[in-house]
């Protein structure tokens, strides 16, 4: 487990995580809880996620996430068809309806895209 919460990574800070966790084998648990996360850190985390296939848990709560974000994360889950992802934490974004209709119609719905059996959302 990797306990990042209220760290104030900020975008640069989740780029670096993401990078470094690239060839992760044996992470299980990241949590960016409140870290000033916006756009470009889902974009580096929806790279990290294309590839990872040991996390099985992802807190991004309480970060700057818009539709944008979520869509990031959204492709990065779907395009691994070895992801292992089985929580994901949104709760405290600035996340609309078309963005979670996004993350429901993608990767949540369709049978088999992911294995995500619990959603923290606010």
């Amino acid at each position: 487990m990797l306990d990042l919460s209220q760290c104030g990574l900020g975008v640069a800070g989740t780029v670096t995580v993401a990078l470094a966790l690239h060839n992760n084998k044996t992470l299980k648990h990241l949590n960016l809880y409140r870290n000033k996360v916006d756009v470009d850190g889902a974009r580096a985390l929806r790279e990290l996620l294309k590839v990872n296939s040991t996390l099985e848990f992802l807190d991004v709560g309480y970060n700057r996430l818009r539709e944008k974000g979520i869509k990031a994360i959204t492709d990065g889950i779907v395009e691994n068809p070895s992801s292992n992802l089985q929580h994901l934490g949104l709760r405290f974004n600035f996340i609309r309806d078309d963005g979670f209709g996004y993350l429901f119609d993608t990767a949540i719905y369709p049978e088999g895209k992911s294995k995500i059996s619990h959603l923290y959302l606010m």
